[in-house]
Parts: C-alpha cells; sequence; structure tokens
C-alpha cells in the first residue's frame, strides 16, 4: 500500500491546528468563568464553581428592597 508522502503545506496545517487546539484547551481549563456564568438563572443570581459537584447560587438581594422579614421599626422587641 502507497501513503502519499506529506508536503510542507500539510505539516503546516496539522501544526497550526494542533496550536489552536491547545489554545482552547488552554482558555477552557483556566478560564472556566469566561462560559455560561449564571447557570440559566437570571442577573440576579450569583452562581460559583464547585471543583466536585454541582456549582452553588445564591440570589443576590436588593438593598433599596423593604425587608418583608424584619419586624417593623416601632414595634416592641
Amino acid at each position: 500500500m502507497n501513503r502519499p508522502y506529506l508536503r510542507r503545506d500539510d505539516i503546516a496545517g496539522i501544526l497550526l491546528m494542533a496550536v489552536v487546539l491547545a489554545v482552547l484547551a488552554f482558555i477552557l481549563l483556566f478560564f472556566p468563568q469566561a462560559g455560561q456564568q449564571n447557570f440559566g438563572f437570571g442577573p440576579e443570581w450569583q452562581c460559583a464553581r464547585m471543583e466536585k459537584g454541582d456549582p452553588i447560587c445564591v440570589r443576590l438581594v436588593d438593598k433599596s428592597a423593604p425587608n418583608r422579614d424584619a419586624p417593623p421599626k416601632d414595634a416592641p422587641r
């Protein structure tokens, strides 16, 4: 079986694709937050990735909104 020899352009193309794939793998491994950050939740949620397991998401509190759980200011303690 005769195999064709690789020409200079073939080797350059292979090396170029290897470099592109290596850069892409580097970005995905070392900068995981560059992808989807809120895991499908709205902008009022903040999520953190865990090394093992699912991400933990918390809903951000609007500081200007009144606190419904707090007792009124004039209520006796």
